[in-house]
């Protein structure tokens, strides 16, 4: 609709018919309207109040995350730092080469006028609070939606935000006030970039704009940009048009690759370094998948989209909104497929099916809104009245069942926001700062996890100390999927914690061993340790290996007394060579296993052997130069090997003469050839071509507005307005559409029915009933179904157990010796305790001391090592 006003010189010459004309209100101040008020909306639940204090947040990962957007907007950012080096945590990790980067770059952009604090609320919900608006307007401008499929299109978007069903799959407010703000941003642009490809194919054109926030939508999360990337190829299916539509979706497509070229390429060429999170997230029950918020909508939907076909199916579906509800629903389709078979990709399930949620919820809301709008499409002011009156009490409708559904939301704003001084601990924890105060190249902090810590704010927030100690680093962070020594990390925090983490299920820590721990701080370059638990603190003063220097109850710190680390070193053990492949898994054996860590030093990736020096204390290491992204060490042992404590990672370039390999734990290794050891954290040659690439597009990008291509509709050269379209019937243009929908239902039955988590609850099922034979039967099938090696172990134990209650004792060891020495997970403890009671069962104890040996070393306060002692 657009707005018409009367010329005040024409004002006495209107007729009776023009003085009933009313000024119509402009669209665009509609749609301001509607995107301020459902912006406040969510604000409000948040408390505004709360998001403009200074307070600096807390609560879940945000307590983390505040550090690295305090560091990102600090200098790194404005300074050119997109993926920086980041000394503070995890001895050293690539900051955003395995995260996503636009929420922190707005965050940085938010803090220069707001100040940090408030910056980071804002920018955290900035994509929440633009959703329904974005849904809304985009509706009505791009795809020609009523005012009311519009409108219930939005607020379908504001519930699927509002729902508290879970706050870790992502999407919804609380997963965001828990930390998953990038993700929402990811989904805010995968919204606009599958309306900007609906609208692309509708308009000849637009391949850029859809590209553009393809593109927005990957620098913001993975897991929407591969559901808007799938999806899009639904519009091939338009087979009148085909030619036309393929061109416009290569070209839009290359287009976001490129322009991600400096951020994705990196990322994909470095993938092998991180630590996948094998951590499984079974379903409750069937709500959990159905939010409450939600069921308003799916009724709604249903209901509308039986209206429309009986009252105007052909005009709809050969229309432009048509297309986009089917490209939406196509888009959930694929999201569910990849949630049933996220196992068998090898990815985060849980990911892919908030795209199910806000994708149908805007798809209901349009069906129903448009429906009602084919309802009261007649002239007659009784109708239009009346529909006037449905839409506002259905509306009404909403905002009270979700009123009544909303219940943590608040509560949990008020905690996050009101900040960390309002927290019943954190003056203690202030206390002592002084006393663990220091700079970036300091030793580093150990802390010990303890649940309690809830009381400053969240269990995380101890990662953001750097903060308050003049950059002082700690060991432990949040992004530990990024960090090569994430699992000697949390193998000494494990020894120092009554309550250890172990997030990592791929290298699950062990337990409370003030030994161990001393030889590790000194390894991990660390000599300072917090602690908070009365248990842990008794430990750590009964070894006498320790000295408490600072007391605030319930925390104290501790010094390491016999610290003799340095940040670059001759190493003088032995050197064991092996190969890179699996060197994490190596790593971490022998980190955690006395005899091998006492023993020797491994090295990975390097083919001739270098004999270290047999004097036992080398002249110090000089440094020189300790910079973020530059290190310069002088050293008078040339020829021998050096241990750089500094994680690696193949961005690090030796520009000194010598050589450079990965050494246990995670480490730097350094042969060099002249006094000067000197590293560079830059750009491998994928990455300087993926900044090419991303420089080069945006330079393109411009040259085609200086052009005013965007002023032509971006229409495809070569082609005519109407393409290649030929006139196709209705029956033939529907066909591939049907088509599409029973492939995606048949690849859903086909992923539902090998399911590996379904085979694997059968399998339990049995269990339980004591079948153990069929049992073992079906945890072998999930056992080779299962893709992440996490779930695998889980697997194969079971069947090992399920074989050892069905009296098949053969079978039983097999399995568990093929754990054992395959497999370093949660499951090892009680598969070489079990392996050992059965071999012995069988007269076969003289083949069981290696697997003795093997319980003792790298699990000696494990339960199952003391069973075994008990049963000696």
């Amino acid at each position: 609709m657009s707005a018409t006003f009367n010329k005040p010189e024409n004002h006495l010459l209107m007729n009776s018919e023009q003085s009933h004309q009313v000024k119509v209100i402009p669209p665009w101040l509609v749609d301001v309207c509607f995107a301020v008020a459902s912006s406040l909306l969510i604000a409000s639940v948040l408390g505004i109040g709360f998001l403009n204090s200074p307070n600096w947040p807390t609560g879940g990962d945000s307590a983390s995350h505040l550090l690295y957007a305090w560091l990102y907007a600090d200098n790194l950012f404005l300074s050119g730092h997109i993926t920086p080096w980041l000394p503070e945590v995890f001895g050293g990790f690539p900051f955003l080469s395995y995260y996503f980067p636009m929420a922190f770059i707005v965050i940085a952009i938010l803090s220069k006028p707001l100040g940090i604090a408030i910056a980071f609320k804002w920018g955290a919900f900035l994509a929440s609070m633009l959703l329904p608006g974005v849904v809304f307007t985009c509706s009505r401008r791009w795809l020609k939606f009523s005012r009311l499929a519009s409108l219930f299109g939005a607020l379908g978007a504001l519930s699927f935000l509002l729902h508290e069903q879970n706050s870790i799959w992502g999407g919804n407010l609380l997963s965001t006030l828990a930390g998953e703000f990038s993700y929402s941003y990811g989904l805010l642009f995968a919204v606009l970039a599958m309306m900007a490809w609906s609208r692309a194919v509708s308009v000849h054109g637009g391949w850029i704009l859809a590209g553009l926030l393809e593109a927005a939508c990957g620098f913001s999360h993975g897991f929407p940009l591969l559901v808007v990337g799938c999806s899009s190829a639904f519009l091939l299916l338009d087979i009148s048009n085909f030619r036309r539509n393929f061109v416009l979706l290569i070209r839009g497509h290359l287009l976001a690759f490129c322009l991600l070229g400096g951020w994705l390429w990196p990322m994909i060429e470095m993938h092998s370094l991180t630590v996948p999170n094998d951590a499984a997230f079974p379903l409750g029950s069937w709500l959990d998948l159905l939010p409450k918020t939600l069921w308003p909508f799916l009724a709604a939907g249903a209901l509308g989209l039986v209206l429309l076909f009986i009252t105007a199916v052909r005009r709809l579906w050969g229309s432009e909104q048509s297309r986009v509800v089917h490209l939406f629903v196509f888009g959930a389709g694929l999201s569910a497929i990849a949630f049933i078979a996220g196992d068998q990709m090898g990815l985060a399930d849980i990911r892919f099916f908030p795209l199910v949620w806000l994708l149908g919820s805007i798809v209901c809301g349009w069906l129903a809104g448009q429906a009602l709008s084919c309802l009261g499409s007649s002239k007659t002011t009784l109708l239009k009245i009346a529909r006037s009156l449905l839409g506002a009490a259905l509306c009404l409708a909403v905002f009270g069942w979700l009123g009544q559904n909303i219940n943590a939301a608040p509560d949990w704003a008020l905690w996050n926001h009101s900040g960390l001084d309002a927290k019943p601990q954190w003056n203690n924890l202030k206390n002592l700062f002084p006393a663990m105060t220091g700079n970036l190249w300091s030793p580093r902090l150990v802390f010990e996890h303890d649940p309690a810590n809830n009381d400053i704010g969240s269990t995380r927030t101890l990662e953001a100390l750097p903060m308050f100690l003049n950059h002082r680093p700690v060991l432990e962070g949040l992004y530990m999927e990024s960090a090569v020594l994430g699992p000697a990390v949390y193998q000494l925090q494990s020894e120092v914690s009554t309550h250890p983490s172990s997030p990592l299920v791929r290298f699950p820590s062990g337990s409370l061993d003030p030994q161990f721990a001393a030889e590790h701080m000194n390894l991990l370059h660390a000599n300072t340790l917090l602690l908070r638990s009365k248990e842990a603190q008794a430990a750590i003063e009964a070894s006498g290996l320790f000295q408490k220097t600072a007391s605030s109850p319930p925390f104290a710190v501790y010094q390491l007394k016999q610290f003799n680390s340095h940040l670059a070193e001759v190493i003088i053990k032995p050197l064991h060579l092996l190969p890179q492949q699996d060197w994490m898994q190596d790593s971490f054996a022998w980190f955690r296993t006395r005899s091998r860590f006492e023993a020797y030093q491994p090295v990975y990736g390097m083919t001739s052997s270098v004999t270290p020096g047999h004097e036992t204390h080398f002249p110090a290491v000089t440094e020189k130069i300790l910079e973020r992204d530059n290190l310069v060490f002088e050293t008078s042992a040339v020829g021998q090997p050096h241990i750089i404590k500094i994680a690696y990672h193949p961005r690090w370039h030796l520009v000194s003469k010598g050589h450079m390999f990965i050494a246990a734990p995670g480490f730097m290794m350094v042969i060099p050839e002249e006094k000067e050891i000197h590293l560079i954290y830059e750009h491998t040659l994928v990455g300087k071509l993926g900044i090419i690439s991303t420089t080069g597009t945006i330079i393109f990008l411009f040259f085609l507005w200086a052009q005013k291509l965007f002023r032509r509709e971006n229409t495809v050269p070569g082609l005519s307005e109407t393409g290649d379209a030929l006139p196709v019937s209705f029956t033939k243009r529907m066909l591939p559409i049907f088509s599409s929908w029973l492939l995606l239902l048949a690849l859903g039955i086909y992923f539902a029915m090998h399911s590996p988590e379904k085979v694997y609850n059968l399998a339990w099922d049995n269990m339980r009933a004591n079948s153990y034979a069929k049992a073992s039967e079906l945890f072998a099938e999930a056992y080779k179904l299962r893709r992440p090696p996490a779930k695998k172990e889980e697997a194969l134990f079971w069947l090992a157990k399920a074989s050892e209650l069905s009296g098949q004792s053969s079978e039983a060891i097999a399995h568990y010796r093929e754990l054992s020495e395959h497999y370093h997970g949660y499951w090892v403890p009680e598969s070489l305790y079990t392996l050992v009671i059965l071999q012995r069962a069988q007269g076969h104890g003289t083949e069981t001391t290696p697997y003795v040996a093997r319980l003792r070393e790298e699990f000696p306060n494990n339960a199952w090592t003391k069973k075994l002692s008990e049963e000696k």
